[in-house]
């Protein structure tokens, strides 16, 4: 039991390092979204829709990661279209079996959400 205890020790710290740098890695995002706010209008209106509660940009949250929504709708004609959809009418079934409800934006809004989301290739 001696000669596993120095080994167990190094496990626990490893871990108790890497639960503090989990812990300050989601602590920094929405400072980021509130950086990023201040920079670029389209994360502005993001930011005050809500969308950042569900998504974000390169992680799963509730709903799926802006850039893997970017890959699926890639090279599709009209993507613009069913995002737009998806973001005024709700959707479900696309990504799971958690829907997403219908948001409270303008056509015009949602097309700027979408247009956005499909540059994260």
């Amino acid at each position: 039991m001696k000669k596993f205890l120095p080994l167990l020790s190094l496990v626990f710290i490893f871990s108790c390092e890497g639960q503090q740098a989990k812990k300050e890695k989601t602590e920094e995002a929405p400072k980021k979204v509130q950086e990023q706010a201040e920079l670029d209008p389209i994360y502005k209106l993001a930011d005050s829709k809500g969308c950042f509660a569900c998504h974000d940009i390169d992680r799963r949250k509730v709903g799926p990661a802006y850039r893997d929504v970017a890959k699926k709708y890639a090279g599709k004609e009209n993507a613009v279209e069913e995002l737009v959809k998806s973001i005024t009418k709700g959707s479900m079934g696309k990504w799971g079996s958690i829907p997403m409800a219908p948001q409270a934006v303008t056509k015009e809004e949602a097309r700027k959400l979408a247009e956005w989301i499909l540059s994260f290739k």
